[in-house]
């Protein structure tokens, strides 16, 4: 099969698109005839070797975790999948396991659902860690109908699915990003927009009842200063001291510190394709890239502040 794959940790100089083995899936997993992968923050971290605690070191390695395609093979009789199926779903790339910006990809069942008849494949190659994450931590920060949310970084791939569900729950949303995104930002759903500058911070007197820190890089003391007392906030990039310290503030402020992350649940990835359906959610795919040109894609990716999300085709 052809892949985009890696022989070391590191950048353009260490990956090829060339021809590996057909993966053989063992009686876990599923095979699937991969037709869009979708590029997060974690791919080109895992990538350039940030999370070799966890990648590994066998090489050469395929990354790429958000795909979506044709189920070729199941391996055997299975109640829920069968070859010819549009699925998608992510490929864990831990402890030796492969990506997806290959060809095929064997993956592991429970990490696949069926596609919704009217959603394309790069759309749904967009969803599971980005939005997933984003109804995660809009979850774990209580937000509902009424709720005054501020999204740090509400345009990224993250972001402007948070910001489009939380609109969707009835809060009453600010966003942070560029202020050649307001438009855009506003286009998702958000009813007012800032600037992310420590400064904007510094001035800005609004007080939130939570706050979702989908960029992950939010000074702390702008956090507790602009929640209300008994306000949660989640970040996607929750750092061991914050962790450390969640216990005490909580206790001395009454204000809640937790992790954004992909959640498993099947009851958010259920909100999440309703939302899909109803057109309350919808993916904004900013650049697509073929499998040849994955290394252009990886690169956008992490040098610059995309708009939604990065896709590659297979």
């Amino acid at each position: 099969m052809k892949a985009y794959y890696s022989t070391a940790y590191g950048g353009p100089d260490v990956s090829h698109l060339g021809d590996l083995p057909d993966p053989v899936p063992d009686n876990k997993q599923v095979l699937v005839e991969v037709k869009a992968v979708s590029l997060n923050p974690v791919d080109y971290k895992a990538k350039r070797g940030d999370l070799k605690f966890l990648t590994g070191s066998k090489f050469p390695k395929i990354f790429g975790s958000d795909f979506a395609g044709i189920i070729k093979d199941t391996g055997k009789e299975d109640p829920d999948f069968k070859p010819g199926d549009r699925v998608y779903g992510v490929a864990a790339v831990i402890f030796g396991k492969q990506g997806a910006l290959s060809q095929f990809l064997a993956v592991d069942r429970k990490n696949v659902w069926p596609i919704p008849i009217q959603m394309t494949f790069e759309e749904a190659a967009s969803l599971p860690i980005g939005a997933l994450t984003a109804m995660n931590g809009l979850n774990r920060t209580g937000v509902t109908e009424g709720t005054r949310l501020l999204i740090n970084g509400g345009t990224g791939g993250v972001g402007h699915f948070a910001t489009q569900i939380a609109k969707a729950r009835g809060a009453v949303v600010t966003v942070t990003c560029s202020a050649a995104n307001a438009g855009f930002a506003k286009s998702l759903g958000a009813d007012t927009t800032m600037e992310y500058s420590p400064e904007a911070f510094a001035s800005y007197s609004q007080k939130f009842d939570a706050i979702l820190d989908a960029y992950g890089h939010m000074d702390l003391k702008d956090a507790m200063r602009m929640l209300n007392k008994g306000g949660n906030y989640a970040s996607t990039m929750l750092n061991p001291f914050i962790l450390v310290s969640s216990f005490f503030i909580r206790i001395i402020t009454s204000k809640k510190l937790t992790s954004a992350n992909l959640s498993s649940k099947p009851s958010d990835r259920e909100e999440m394709e309703r939302l899909f359906l109803e057109k309350k959610l919808h993916p904004v795919i900013e650049n697509t890239y073929t499998l040849d040109t994955a290394a252009e894609a990886f690169e956008f990716a992490e040098k610059s502040k995309p708009r939604g999300k990065i896709i590659v085709r297979i």
